[in-house]
């Protein structure tokens, strides 16, 4: 196979992982895991060093640790769905060993400017569809094919991950990028989804400190204060009467009741259980799973017949598949083996970042980090990993930062040594 090849694989995963994830992820997702079985097979045959990365060997020990707990827990074929579910994530270091061994060629794929365009043009089209979406229908929650929830989560990790060509490059057009979390916000509100406005608040806390360090400039500083601004004012002029704001409306009652409480735990519980009832007993039923059985957990196939015993008059959880969040999934399927996976998956980012500084490579440690805060979040709401296209996501965008990283690696080792 030619290097031409290799390099085409890689640059249709990203294509379709990175631009078309928001607007057609069912198509998408196949197309990244597909592109990252080859990589896989020629990585194993040219023996890629991606396939050894960190990164990659975190996948690998969550893997296993998922496939540990299974024995003790199975009963059925539904004990072998979160394993199942979460193998895409193999395709980050096939992904990444399509564009290492691709050479020179990959510098299209691996340039300031692929990943944050493309990260762009998907949140872009993702929000232009979801705005005909919710102007044609009227519906309150667009999601554009997908889950609102699910739609506004992918909006929110392409919108952040596009910021990424603020710290790339010197272009004059880069504030561009800006749009990015504009964009962002806006497919927030269409969405009508509480999860993913946290996420782009704490996405927008962590990011700000990393581009002023990046910047050096007081142009660009005013430029994405600016932006932050514009953000505002798109949030208050798109969504003053949304379904999303109306969700909103009730937050500060509750959370006034549940500083009231002595304990913390029950405060808590109680601020959850007021602005979503559903999803407090989805969170308490993962915490008496866990309690049931600490080490391995109950196995998945066993979860929501739990929430069945549990709240037997809570119909609308009755045909819910899982406990609409990561932590808690885990925790409940896996026990410790199923939260020490979770932390493997979520913070394989950090691991591309071995040899990179701050300041020398800002936007490798955006990146990085807008991937681990963004699941993060999101994952307290919602399920993630497991989920195709928020899996295919996840892999698409760390196999960009595996590969830049390595990029970045072999740069500096074949930089000349100083003259003394």
């Amino acid at each position: 196979m030619t290097l031409d090849l290799r390099s085409a694989l890689g640059g249709l995963a990203l294509i379709a992982g990175l631009g078309f994830m928001g607007t057609a992820p069912f198509v998408a997702d196949y197309v990244v895991i597909v592109c990252g079985l080859i990589g896989l097979g020629l990585g194993l045959v040219g023996r890629s060093r991606s396939l050894v990365a960190p990164a990659a060997i975190m996948i690998y020990a969550a893997l296993a640790l998922l496939a540990a707990s299974v024995p003790f827990v199975y009963r059925d074929p539904m004990d072998l769905l979160p394993l199942l579910a979460c193998l895409p994530l193999l395709a980050a270091p096939g992904i990444a060993a399509l564009l290492e061994r691709a050479g020179d060629r990959a510098g299209l794929w691996l340039g300031a400017h692929a990943l944050p365009l493309l990260c762009l043009f998907g949140v872009a089209s993702a929000v232009g569809m979801g705005l005909w979406e919710a102007y044609s229908t009227g519906t309150p929650r667009a999601g554009v094919g997908n889950n609102p929830i699910h739609f506004g989560g992918i909006t929110t990790v392409l919108g952040f991950l596009a910021l990424v060509g603020m710290l790339s490059n010197g272009a004059r057009w880069r504030v561009l990028y800006l749009a990015g979390p504009a964009l962002a916000m806006v497919g927030v509100v269409l969405s009508g989804s509480r999860g993913p406005l946290l996420a782009w608040l704490a996405l927008a806390g962590v990011s700000l400190p990393i581009l002023l360090i990046g910047f050096r400039s007081w142009r660009l500083t005013l430029a994405t204060i600016a932006a932050l601004a514009l953000g505002g004012v798109l949030f208050v002029s798109l969504a003053g009467d949304s379904y999303l704001v109306q969700r909103l409306l009730i937050v500060p009652s509750s959370l006034v009741a549940a500083l009231g409480a002595a304990d913390p735990g029950t405060a808590m519980l109680g601020f959850v259980t007021a602005n979503d009832p559903f999803r407090a007993a989805l969170l308490e039923s993962g915490w008496q799973a866990l309690q049931s059985s600490p080490i391995v957990g109950i196995g998945y196939g066993q979860i929501m017949p739990l929430v069945r015993e549990l709240y037997p008059d809570m119909t609308a959880l009755h045909t819910l598949e899982n406990l609409h969040s990561d932590f808690a999934d885990f925790a409940a399927l896996g026990g410790v083996l199923g939260i020490a996976s979770y932390f493997l998956l979520l913070l394989s980012p950090l691991a591309v970042l071995k040899g990179a500084s701050l300041r020398n490579r800002p936007g490798l440690w955006l990146g990085a980090i807008v991937l681990v805060v963004s699941y993060a979040t999101l994952g307290l709401t919602n399920a993630m990993f497991g989920v195709l296209p928020q899996t295919a996501l996840f892999a698409v965008a760390l196999a960009h930062l595996m590969a830049q990283g390595h990029q970045s690696r072999s740069m500096l080792s074949e930089s000349p040594e100083p003259h003394q």
